[in-house]
């Protein structure tokens, strides 16, 4: 009878110390807080119709608009040729590139009219 009792024991004492340690964990995960930045753009936002690949045959150039505000472009053969993030801002696109320098076309649809041609969705 006292072994039995001693395994009672020593069961009670093991889930009782399994249970504490339950206790200091919280019992359902963290909420992201409303200040975390959104890894892409959303849906509401006008750059989200813009996530994609875009090109301008006569001028060889193409702009790929990240999810995340990003673009690259490629031009006449050189990949990943300029780099930055986009905006729009009535009905105008603003890419803003690593070099420095900001170029903006007119969004009208399915295309974007630049200075150096007019994108087209791929």
């Amino acid at each position: 009878m006292s072994s039995r009792l001693l395994v009672a024991a020593v069961a009670t004492l093991a889930l009782g110390g399994l249970a504490g340690c339950a206790k200091d964990e919280p019992a359902t995960p963290a909420e992201p807080s409303a200040t975390t930045p959104s890894a892409t753009v959303e849906s509401d936002d006008p750059r989200s119709a813009l996530v994609g690949s875009w090109r301008a045959d006569d001028a060889n150039w193409t702009v790929h608009f990240a999810a995340d505000g990003t673009f690259t472009e490629d031009f006449e053969g050189n990949v990943d040729f300029r780099r930055g993030t986009y905006r729009v801002q009535d009905g105008i696109v603003f890419l803003e590139g690593d070099d420095g320098q900001t170029t903006e076309g007119e969004l009208a649809g399915e295309t974007i009219n630049f200075k150096l041609g007019m994108l087209e969705r791929l």
